[in-house]
């Protein structure tokens, strides 16, 4: 024991000079793991957080319960499996001088490629590792203790500080994106320039929005701690200056509340038109977003969203934060979580596209991967850059699930395109049953348990599908047909595994449901709710292969196609209105009756007794002739029954004498091109 306790004194003194976190891993049975974590829990007295089993004696806690938190002293149990969410997580709340303990087993799994995958990085990465029945190693020559860090600067955070103030007491429309990875004060600069604000009486109100409240904790924390905020309540603080108030997502777009500062948290989980709303409709606002994290990336958001929003605030402004605060840079456990587990290496390779040269489409199999670790990082770089909600357990998934195929597109060696394909289906009678009753669920086959359960078809459950789980193309190489062909290829591969459907299921934009309908992929389910952090609504769509599947696919078309307009008016009524002229462009049309038009059109009758007539029309016309402002307007109106209040708002119209107007003249459009139509 004195030797160990001699050990660990070097480890800590090493992690506290330097202030960086050390990772101390114990290999062996699992009764000899929390023997001796629990012995130096004893001796080193800190307090501490225990994520995953543990001893009764200890107290464990989930690493969602530490988020915002800090400690000096973390035990991980991966003895059952590496968990990288978990992970990736917690890891965060270690400040610099810590200690993180790994629970580990003497031999990993063959077959769980992700733990041999993660064993070996552990290894590259030299942490220090104690295996039962071995002696100590020797840290104190290998690891001696160099120079103290330098004093912390707080010169990037004070800056953002004061860009953050800027946005408010400079010019209107220059929102701020400021960006960083974990650890580097980004919550807390908000949080303290929102407390400036207020206590220097420039503004009264801030409205700050995040994926959830918990997510917020840091801002507030740190606001409550300035304005001293005698009753802080979770989201909110009061003083006599003003308030700081977390509001949900959801809300915020349907409400569109006043604020003197809008502060946009974690951006990037909110879908690129969602901001895009946002920065239209308040002229002072500030974007916040982490680039590598456990729930996602940040990185792609980057790409996407700043090329819009030069077209809508040319003179938006950026901030990045570099110097980490939790802990010094060069952590070592920073390291090895960003280079092994979020896989962030991709950033400064730029593949060009040649049209000229063919692209070649290869099928990989996780053994390929785990063997070239360089194509690993590419592939899952090119997800992270590409999804937001790409997290580190995606990662567990390519290589440990046998149900996942992986491809990729290449042109000269460079990666331009990944796609994950999810076997799903073929299900027993009596599965099928379960699930259609709604008493089993088996994870893992979203659609075809969805159109089962959701769509009322028995039978669906029993066909075979292959479901497009994610396609990324790399941001530099985009629009320029790739995705076209990749989608060709699967097509392909998919027919010569006898896959009854090819199909897909993402959070439903515009323009996504554009490109999979120029795909000929047809809309079958619109999920009802919108995402929690996203805010849009999760969209099904299916390409069938076999001749069982055309037939379901084309009785599950007839009833969505059947539901849609008292779902518009009901449970999708804020759906957006590009979304919707989508899918109507993409419904077969009918000859219906010209009834009683043209007196709402000349002023006669009022709106509300014309509304099945309309509903019908809409239902029934070619709606391109329309400009997308008529589009929208008549959409939310006549379709998702919004108030004339709510279309005014959304429409920026001044009120409802001025929507009334606009609508009948786009009455009378469609109803001479309807009746030309029926001329002919």
């Amino acid at each position: 024991m004195p030797a160990l306790l001699s050990l660990l004194n070097h480890l800590c003194d090493h992690a506290k000079i330097q202030n960086h976190r050390q990772l101390l891993r114990l290999q062996g049975d699992l009764n000899w793991c929390f023997t001796l974590t629990q012995k130096i829990i004893a001796e080193l007295q800190r307090p501490y957080f225990w994520c995953g089993a543990g001893p009764i004696a200890n107290n464990t806690i989930s690493y969602k319960q530490i988020l915002g938190q800090e400690t000096s002293l973390l035990v991980i149990n991966a003895h059952m499996a590496f968990d990288s969410n978990q992970f990736a997580a917690a890891e965060g709340s270690l400040r610099g001088g810590g200690l993180l303990i790994l629970l580990s087993p003497t031999e990993i799994p063959h077959e769980d490629l992700f733990y041999q995958y993660i064993n070996a990085q552990l290894q590259h990465y030299n942490f220090l590792t104690l295996k039962q029945g071995l002696p100590l190693p020797d840290f104190t020559n290998n690891h001696p203790i160099i120079d103290k860090q330098p004093a912390l600067n707080l010169s990037e955070q004070n800056t953002a500080v004061q860009e953050i103030i800027k946005t408010v007491t400079g010019h209107r429309r220059r929102p701020l994106v400021l960006t960083a990875n974990r650890g580097r004060g980004k919550s807390a600069a908000l949080g303290i320039a929102a407390a400036q604000l207020l206590s220097e009486s420039r503004i009264k109100k801030i409205l700050v929005c995040a994926p959830n409240k918990q997510a917020t904790a840091t801002l507030f924390r740190h606001a409550n701690l300035i304005l001293k905020s005698v009753h802080p309540q979770s989201g909110t603080t009061i003083t006599d200056q003003g308030c700081i108030q977390f509001i949900a997502a959801d809300t915020l777009l349907d409400e569109y509340p006043q604020c003197d500062l809008l502060i946009i948290d974690e951006a990037a989980a909110l879908p690129v038109p969602t901001l895009e709303a946002l920065v239209i409709h308040y002229s002072r606002i500030v974007f916040a977003t982490t680039l590598h994290g456990y729930e996602g990336s940040g990185r792609g958001f980057a790409l996407r969203f700043q090329k819009r929003l030069t077209q809508l605030a040319p003179q938006w402004r950026k901030r990045h934060l570099d110097q980490p605060i939790r802990w010094a840079k060069n952590d070592p456990i920073e390291a090895f979580t960003l280079g092994s587990i979020c896989l962030t290496e991709l950033e400064s390779q730029q593949p060009a596209y040649k049209i000229q040269q063919a692209l070649s489409f290869d099928k990989l199999t996780p053994a390929q991967l785990l063997a070239d670790k360089t194509l690993l990082r590419s592939l899952f770089s090119l997800l992270v850059l590409a999804h937001y909600q790409t997290k580190p357990s995606d990662l567990e998934k390519l290589l440990n699930d046998s149900a996942v195929h992986i491809f990729i597109a290449r042109q000269q060696g460079n990666i331009l395109g990944v796609a994950l394909i999810k076997e799903e289906g073929n299900f027993d009678h009596k599965l099928c049953e379960q699930i259609w009753q709604g008493t089993r669920r088996v994870p893992g086959h979203l659609i075809a348990q969805s159109l089962t359960f959701h769509s009322r078809f028995q039978v669906a459950a029993s066909n075979s599908y292959a479901r497009i789980q994610r396609i990324a193309i790399h941001p530099d190489c985009q629009n320029k047909g790739i995705g076209k062909q990749f989608i060709n290829h699967l097509i392909d591969w998919t027919k010569k595994q006898a896959f009854d459907h090819l199909c897909t299921s993402f959070g439903a934009t515009a323009d996504l449901l554009s490109f999979w309908q120029q795909r000929n992929f047809v809309t079958l389910r619109i999920g009802l709710s919108q995402d929690a952090s996203s805010g849009t609504h999760s969209l099904i769509m299916n390409l069938p292969l076999s001749k069982k599947a055309h037939l379901l696919h084309q009785l599950i078309v007839e009833q969505f196609r059947q539901q849609l307009p008292t779902q518009l008016s009901r449970h999708l009524q804020h759906l957006d209105a590009g979304v919707v002229l989508r899918l109507l462009l993409s419904s077969s049309k009918v000859q219906s009756g010209q009834s009683t038009l043209l007196s709402y059109t000349q002023g006669h009758l009022p709106y509300e007794f014309i509304e099945h007539d309309l509903i019908d029309l809409m239902l029934n016309c070619d709606l391109s002739s329309l400009s997308k402002a008529q589009q929208f307007l008549a959409i939310q109106k006549i379709l998702q029954n919004n108030s004339w209040a709510e279309v005014c708002r959304k429409n920026n119209l001044t009120g409802k004498k001025q929507a009334q107007y606009i609508l009948k003249e786009t009455i009378k459009q469609l109803t001479t091109n309807f009746i030309k139509r029926g001329n002919q």
